[in-house]
């Protein structure tokens, strides 16, 4: 058996290249002369035209669907962002009317204890409600910011650790050591970005935003604290909360910075809702399932982690300011505005 020629597979390449196909169409156009057809076909024949228009009607369909959604889309988002921003304005008009009732309230509370001789207790009621964060507090004290890394904020990093958040990211979970680590310093009055911190107060995840009594915060996040500036400095450095800030800035890059200042501005807490009591004579059982006192009692307790801790820490710095009341440099004195207790060295 000879061998096989090496250009053998080239012979059909080398037909189509030089050979003519001329020849075949030429047969074929007159075969359909013979046949009393046209010796090609025409663009121009209705069947063509008619499937021409079909397609370019689905296109247009298809395209103005597509817009129409976008469009539906869009419109929904606008009305949904209007709702937002129509309600938290009502919202912000209703906490000024509830500021200008409650400094009416403290005006007359005051005129009354003072004339009534009762100074004392009106300065035992200031001490508390700048406790409790019913007034504003203004003092010196610590400021602790924190900020999302530059990969954070460019989308390049990863999650940290199993948390499924971004490493770069400052968390709510941040925001809770940081606020236990100062209550444990010996602050006396804790805002974070404007919101001050109560018992009753919550710091947690809603998707990716980080909220403090229902309100949203955006970074940079401030954490002010009140109190002696050079000792709450120098125990929250100390303490394991300034080491893991530390950690947070050497391993996640997320920048911090720590600053003392003379004169800080913690603003009133969320005013908590009144309830009140009905006396009953003795004997008669209660018709309710629960009291109202352990209801309120509950509520007060039963929030996250971060606020069990907060309120905590927050109750033994209240009794260490009662304590050292005669011997620490800072005096509370209540100024001329009935709402707002301001801390002088």
């Amino acid at each position: 058996m000879s061998p096989r020629r090496v250009d053998e597979s080239m012979a059909l390449i080398t037909e189509l290249r030089e050979g003519s196909l001329e020849a075949g169409y030429a047969a074929a156009s007159a075969r359909r002369v013979a046949e009393g057809q046209p010796s090609h076909t025409s663009t121009r024949s209705p069947l063509v035209i008619a499937f021409a228009v079909i397609v370019g009607f689905l296109l247009v369909v298809s395209a103005m669907a597509l817009r129409s959604a976008t469009s539906v889309v869009e419109q929904a988002r606008a009305e949904l962002i209007g709702q937002i921003t129509a309600r938290q304005e009502a919202g912000d008009a209703l906490a000024e009317k509830v500021s200008a009732l409650e400094a009416e309230v403290a005006g007359a509370r005051s005129a009354a204890l003072g004339a009534s001789g009762q100074s004392g207790v009106l300065s035992q009621l200031a001490f508390l409600q700048s406790v409790t964060g019913v007034v504003a507090v203004t003092g010196p004290g610590l400021t602790v910011t924190l900020d999302d890394s530059a990969d954070a904020v460019s989308g390049a990093d990863a999650a940290r650790g199993s948390s499924g958040f971004e490493a770069g990211r400052v968390s709510a979970a941040d925001l809770q050591i940081v606020s236990n680590g100062l209550w444990a310093a010996g602050a006396e009055a804790i805002s974070i970005n404007g919101q001050r911190l109560t018992t009753r107060s919550a710091i947690r995840f809603a998707g990716q935003a980080i909220l403090v009594d229902f309100r949203p915060l955006v970074r940079p996040y401030v954490v002010t604290a009140i109190g002696d500036a050079k000792a709450l400095q120098s125990s929250f450095g100390s303490s394991p909360t300034g080491s893991y800030l530390k950690s947070l800035e050497d391993n996640y890059g997320i920048p911090v910075a720590i600053s003392g200042s003379a004169s800080l501005t913690c603003p009133a807490g969320v005013p908590s809702a009144l309830v009140s009591a009905t006396a009953r004579p003795t004997g008669i059982p209660s018709t309710t399932a629960v009291p109202t006192s352990t209801a309120t009692s509950t509520r007060s307790t039963s929030t996250t982690t971060s606020t069990t801790k907060t309120s905590t820490s927050k109750t033994s710095t209240a009794k260490t300011s009662t304590t050292k009341t005669a011997t620490s440099p800072i005096t509370r004195v209540t100024t001329s505005s009935p709402s707002t207790t301001e801390i002088r060295p």
